[in-house]
């Protein structure tokens, strides 16, 4: 900084895939619940609201499983990583 001062950055908010990479060819974004559900999940209505530079992670409490699970983990998968079993139940929000 110009003046002298530290100014610390929470690596938490920027660390892991962002939620544009999950648009990239080839990909997609998957959440996985801990009862084991896995579900694809559009990311099109979160890049809407201006969320494409967030990091995955920071989006897992915007799904809702139906088991009740009020959060699931989001990752990105190529299509060759894609489940062959299946899928569905989980839901994004917001």
């Amino acid at each position: 900084m110009a003046d002298g001062a530290i100014h610390p950055v929470h690596d938490s908010w920027f660390t892991g895939p962002r939620l544009d990479q999950a648009l990239a060819a080839r990909s997609s974004l998957w959440a996985i619940c801990g009862c084991g559900r896995e579900a694809a999940i559009d990311p099109k209505p979160w890049v809407g609201q201006g969320l494409a530079r967030q990091a995955v992670a920071n989006l897992e409490t915007r799904l809702r499983c139906v088991c009740g699970a009020r959060r699931a983990h989001l990752e990105i998968r190529g299509l060759s990583e894609a489940p062959g079993g299946q899928t569905g139940g989980i839901f994004a929000f917001r």
